[in-house]
C-alpha cells in the first residue's frame, strides 16, 4: 500500500500505516546493534524428532516435492519463518534476503543526493520542504520554502524525478550549480552532493526551534545535538520536536538524543528481563545537557519504539517543562536484537521489555497526548497501486473507492462518499475532473485518471500543508 506524500531524494523511503510486510518490520525497530549468536549443541527431544521426520517426509516422499525451485532450502525457510510467527508478538520475525535489506535500509538513514525534500509546483519547479542537517544543502544556505528551477544543465520543470534526482547523484562529490528562487530573488549556489543522514531537519523560528526526527539511526545523535547548538546559539530556549510517523530505531540513538537534553544521571528507560530482573540505562556521561524551558513534542499513532522511549524519558524527567500534542501513540514496548547470518537472512527476536523511567509499560497501549488533536483524514489514508485496484466505476465497490472520492471532495468535486463504495454522485464529480484535466470522460476510475487525481491531490496538500496541519499548528501556539 502506498500513500501520496511528497517525492524526496530517497527513492525507498518507508510508507507508514498500512500493516503490511515491511511496516511491520520497522515497527519492530527498536533494536541493539546487530549480534551474533555462540552456535548451539544440537537438541534431542521428541520435538526435533517430530521435525526431523516432518522435513524428511517432504523432501523425499512428498508427492510436490521435486516442484519447489530450492526444495531443501525452502522447506528450511518456511519451517523457521513458522517458528518465529506468533500472534504474541509480531516483532519478532524471520527475515528472508529482501526484507532483511529493506529492513537495513530502513535502519541505515543514510542517502546519497544533496539533502532536500521536495515537491513539484504548478509550474513543475522543485519547491524545498525541508533541508536535512549536515548535507551538501544545509551547507550551501539553501532554505525550506526555496524554489530550485535548475540543476546542473538540467531545467527541473521539463524533467521527472527520475531525471533529476540521478543528475544529482551522479555528481556525487562533485561539483553542481544549482539555481533557485527565494522571495521572488533568482540566486544560484554551488553543492556538492554526497552521503548524508536522512533523519533531522532543523528550522529555527521566531521565539522557538523546531526539530523533525523522521527515524532514529546510527547519526540521528549527533546530527540531532548539531540541530540543538544551532537553535541554543539563536538564543531560544523554547523546542518542538516532530516526532510523528516516526516509527523508531538505535536504542542507542535514543539514549544519545535524550543525553542532548536531560540532566546528568538521568534515567533514559529501563528494561525488564525474561526472570523479572529490572535495568536501567542512563544519559552518557560526554554529553554536557542543553536545557530548554519548553518542549513540545508532536506525536501521532505511527509514532513507536525509539520515539516512545525517547517521550518517555522526557516525560517522566521534565514533567513540568514537557506537553505532548497529537494522538496516541503506537505502543510498541519491546526492545529486539537482530542477528544477521552469513547468507544475508536475519532474526529479529524481543529480548526483554522496556519501561520509562518511572517503570511505566507503555506496550499496546501506547503514550495518549496531553493534548490530543487529530491529523487530517486525508493525510493519512493509503491507496493500493495495483493496476487492478485503480480501475473502478459506478456503483462499484473497491479498495480504491475511499482514497478517489476523499481527493475528489478535497480538489472541491464534490464526491458524496468516502467509503469504499463508489456511488454515481461520485462517478458524475469524477467526470467533472475528467473534464477539467482534458482526460477520457467516462466518470470510471483508470490508472492515467488516478495519476492525474493523485499529482493535482499532493499540490494541494503541499500548498496547503501550513495552514492544515493543526496539530503543528496547536503546538506553535502551547509554545508562543
Amino acid at each position: 500500500m502506498k500513500k501520496a506524500k511528497k517525492p524526496s531524494e530517497k527513492l525507498t523511503r518507508k510508507e507508514k500505516g498500512a500493516i503490511t510486510g515491511l511496516c511491520i518490520l520497522c515497527f519492530g525497530a527498536g533494536i541493539l546493534v546487530p549480534v551474533t549468536l555462540e552456535k548451539t549443541k544440537p537438541t534431542n527431544t521428541d520435538e526435533f524428532s517430530k521435525l526431523e521426520t516432518v522435513y524428511d517426509i517432504m523432501k523425499n516422499k512428498w508427492y510436490y516435492a521435486d516442484q519447489l525451485e530450492n526444495g531443501k532450502d525452502q522447506l528450511v525457510e518456511q519451517a523457521i519463518s513458522g517458528m518465529t510467527t506468533n500472534e504474541i508478538d509480531l516483532h519478532t520475525t524471520y527475515m528472508g534476503l529482501d526484507q532483511a535489506q529493506q529492513f537495513s535500509n530502513a535502519l541505515s538513514g543514510s542517502n546519497v543526493g544533496i539533502g532536500i525534500q521536495f515537491f513539484r509546483n504548478a509550474e513543475g519547479n522543485m519547491e524545498v520542504r525541508g533541508v536535512f542537517i549536515n548535507s551538501a544543502a544545509d551547507k550551501a544556505g539553501l532554505q525550506d520554502g526555496d524554489i530550485i528551477t535548475k540543476v546542473g544543465s538540467l531545467d527541473c520543470a521539463q524533467a521527472t524525478n527520475d531525471e533529476i534526482i540521478n543528475a544529482i547523484r551522479n555528481h556525487a562529490d562533485q561539483s553542481l550549480k544549482v539555481d533557485y528562487v527565494r522571495n521572488g530573488q533568482e540566486r544560484s549556489c554551488t553543492v556538492e552532493p554526497g552521503d548524508y543522514d536522512t533523519t533531522v531537519i532543523c528550522n529555527v523560528f521566531d521565539g522557538y526551534g523546531e526539530i523533525i526526527l523522521s527515524s532514529f539511526s546510527e547519526d540521528s545523535g549527533k546530527d540531532f545535538k548539531e540541530a540543538v547548538s544551532r537553535i541554543r546559539k539563536a538564543g531560544i530556549r523554547k523546542l518542538i520536536i516532530d516526532l510523528r510517523d516516526n516509527t523508531g530505531g538505535y536504542l542507542d540513538a535514543a539514549q544519545q538524543i535524550a543525553s542532548v537534553l536531560l540532566p546528568k544521571g538521568s534515567t533514559v528507560f529501563k528494561e525488564k528481563q525474561k526472570d523479572g530482573t529490572i535495568t536501567e540505562t542512563l544519559v552518557t556521561d560526554d554529553e554536557d545537557p542543553a536545557p530548554f524551558d519548553q518542549i513540545v513534542i508532536l506525536q501521532n499513532e505511527n509514532t513507536a519504539s525509539a520515539s516512545e522511549v525517547l517521550i518517555g524519558a522526557l516525560k517522566d524527567n521534565l514533567a513540568d517543562q514537557v506537553t505532548t500534542v497529537g494522538t496516541t501513540t503506537y505502543g510498541k514496548g519491546t526492545k529486539q536484537v537482530l542477528i544477521p547470518f552469513d547468507d544475508g537472512t536475519s532474526l529479529k527476536y524481543t529480548e526483554t521489555e522496556w519501561l520509562t523511567p518511572d517503570e511505566t509499560s507503555i506496550n499496546k497501549s501506547g503514550f495518549v497526548p496531553d493534548v490530543e488533536v487529530a491529523g487530517p483524514e486525508i493525510r493519512a489514508v493509503y491507496y493500493s497501486s495495483e493496476p487492478q485496484d485503480l480501475d473502478f466505476g459506478p456503483d462499484e465497490v473497491a479498495v480504491n473507492a475511499r482514497p478517489a472520492q476523499l481527493y475528489l471532495s478535497y480538489l472541491g468535486y464534490g464526491a458524496d462518499r468516502t467509503d469504499t463504495y463508489f456511488s454515481r454522485g461520485s462517478s458524475e464529480a469524477l467526470k467533472q475532473f475528467q473534464r477539467d484535466h482534458d482526460l477520457n470522460v467516462t466518470g470510471r476510475m483508470d490508472e492515467n485518471t488516478w495519476k492525474v487525481l493523485e499529482e493535482n491531490t499532493l499540490l494541494e496538500l503541499n500548498k496547503r500543508q501550513a495552514e492544515e496541519d493543526e496539530q503543528r499548528n496547536r503546538a506553535v501556539e502551547i509554545i508562543q
